[in-house]
């Protein structure tokens, strides 16, 4: 056994026997105090924090702000957001409708009506009907309901030939089953009373009826009573 050996053996053995376990645990607990203080001191948190070197300004220039502006309050926010919400929408603008007079000096052999199916003689069946067919003796004089714009003069199929007027309150005037030329053309402008034509038997849907003209109204893409729009 070397000397070493004996040495440090005996130092252990001397230092468990003398309670320096004890002595060498409590050095171990200071220490870490020691180092556990330094590492949580107050001062040295403070020392790592970096202030600015001029913090009148800072505070001068804050309270400069806090002054100077002035804080809207919750009244006026809401009721401007309220006045946006409420501002009343444009609306369009409504046309007065236009005075009309009687197309045709004639009798009413087949009313106006959209709702209600009406017996046709030429095709035999029920049918809405959506004008009115004015009878004449014979070949009778058509005016202009209105004043207005010659929008379509053609021949219709079943319908024969047809005038339309767009008038001023976007309202169209349909005038058909009349005979021979219209006196009128696409474009023209036209007043009250303005002769278009003459009534007939152009109408293949309608000419068991005799001479007459099917005149009817349409706005928006509704047909509208023609008893309605005449001016007493």
């Amino acid at each position: 056994m070397s000397k070493f050996y004996r040495n440090g053996k005996g130092f252990w053995d001397s230092l468990t026997k003398t309670g320096g376990w004890y002595l060498l645990l409590g050095g171990t607990v200071l220490v870490l105090l020691c180092a556990a203080s330094l590492l949580f001191s107050p001062d040295a948190g403070d020392q790592e924090v970096s202030l600015p070197t001029d913090t009148s300004s800072a505070v001068s220039d804050s309270a400069s702000l806090s002054t100077d502006s002035e804080p809207v309050s919750d009244t006026e926010s809401v009721g401007s957001s309220d006045s946006a919400v409420n501002a009343p929408l444009d609306e369009p603008e409504q046309v007065e409708d236009v005075a009309m007079i009687l197309p045709v000096s004639g009798t009413v052999g087949t009313d106006f009506s959209l709702t209600v199916p009406v017996f046709s003689e030429t095709m035999n069946d029920w049918r809405v009907h959506q004008g009115i067919d004015y009878l004449t003796d014979g070949e009778a004089e058509v005016y202009a309901v209105a004043d207005g714009i010659v929008e379509n003069v053609y021949t219709s199929e079943l319908m024969g030939l047809t005038v339309e007027i767009r008038h001023a309150d976007d309202t169209l005037s349909i005038y058909q089953s009349l005979s021979g030329e219209a006196k009128v053309i696409e474009g023209q402008e036209v007043k009250q009373g303005d002769l278009l034509g003459m009534t007939g038997i152009s109408a293949d849907s309608e000419c068991l009826e005799g001479n007459h003209l099917h005149f009817a109204l349409l706005r928006n893409g509704v047909y509208l009573d023609p008893n309605s729009r005449f001016a007493s």
